[in-house]
């Protein structure tokens, strides 16, 4: 489309033709840039033209009738802004049956599949040159001769495919998912490290507090300790002063023997307190005795089991029973007895 352009364009506009070809790649070059380009080119002849006009009008010189090559370029000029106009309005109406856009053919649009192919084309580079105007006339209006050179050129239209496109999006879309996961396993890494932070500044504050705390303690411990100890050595003292005291059982002394006949205060209580506790046995054992009596001889104070007539007076041989089969019925178990009828009892 580029290329269709600039051959369109007349002889006037090979100078920014050229220009045009020198300067970009006609292969990216959008028409769009095209277009502006060839717009702004336009804008500055006629702002050129306008200036010329200014200072003819300035100078009072009298108009002389163009000659024919003037006339043919302002000719140029008009068929030149016609045809932008036109070409213009031809984009405007023009539908890419492809995405059904605005501003494109099939051919160029994105998602126009196409297979890859090798063209070959050959380049035409035509270079022109403008004598300058200094001997006379006629050589003025004289032709330069021109120089053109052919040269083959071997271009290799790779062009992505739609399905290679397809391809494309759908491996990126895989890496974008993969990413998202890593991007959410990172954020819940980061949650769970700010937490755990988080509790780990709790406990410094904590060890913090604790460590002034066994600081406060132990400063009361020594000082307990001093106190204690000036406790402590006053017992001690006291033990001494009681332990060198006499016993009241304590008659040491002239024409007494003490390794025999000692009599230690701590021993008396402790013999005292054995004595003491015997005697609230056997009194409890007494008592919990006079309540059982024997029912072999009538005595208090034992069980028939325990019995001392019993176990050397009688053998156990003339204690045993004899079990014989009886039937059912046969013994009368509990017999009934007399009658007794409830009379007033007989005043004597």
């Amino acid at each position: 489309m580029v290329r269709q352009i600039l051959r369109c364009l007349p002889r006037i506009w090979m100078p920014k033709v050229i220009a045009i070809e020198e300067a970009k790649d006609l292969k990216t070059l959008p028409t769009e840039d095209l277009l502006g380009s060839l717009m702004t080119h336009e804008l500055s002849i006629i702002k050129k033209d306008d200036e010329e006009e200014m200072e003819r009008k300035k100078k009072k010189i009298v108009a002389l009738k163009s000659s024919a090559n003037e006339e043919i370029e302002e000719d140029s000029y008009q068929e030149m802004a016609l045809i932008m106009r036109t070409f213009k309005k031809f984009l405007a109406k023009i539908i890419c049956y492809e995405c059904n856009k605005l501003g494109h053919y099939k051919s160029d649009c994105p998602r126009h599949k196409k297979k890859k192919h090798v063209k070959k084309k050959k380049a035409m580079i035509a270079t022109w040159e403008d004598s300058d105007d200094s001997s006379s006339d006629e050589e003025a209006n004289e032709e330069v001769a021109q120089l053109a050179l052919m040269a083959i050129e071997e271009e290799d239209c790779d062009e992505v495919t739609y399905d290679e496109l397809v391809l494309l999006v759908e491996k990126y879309n895989c890496i974008i998912s993969e990413l998202k996961k890593k991007v959410k396993c990172l954020n819940i890494e980061n949650k769970e490290l700010k937490s755990a932070r988080i509790s780990l500044l709790e406990g410094k504050n904590k060890i913090e507090i604790l460590e002034e705390e066994n600081k406060n303690l132990k400063i009361e411990i020594d000082a307990l300790k001093k106190t204690f100890s000036k406790f402590s050595n006053g017992s001690e003292k006291l033990e001494k002063l009681l332990g060198i005291q006499r016993c009241v059982f304590d008659k040491a002394g002239l024409g007494y023997d003490e390794m025999n006949n000692i009599k230690h205060y701590q021993n008396f209580f402790d013999r005292k307190k054995k004595i003491e506790k015997e005697k609230i046995e056997k009194d409890f054992i007494k008592k919990k005795n006079s309540f059982i009596s024997c029912n072999y001889c009538g005595k208090n104070g034992h069980i028939s089991s325990s019995c001392f007539y019993k176990s050397h007076f009688m053998s156990k041989s003339k204690l045993r029973i004899k079990k014989i089969w009886v039937p059912k019925g046969t013994i009368i178990t509990n017999p009934p007895g007399p009658k007794v009828t409830w009379g007033p009892k007989s005043s004597t």
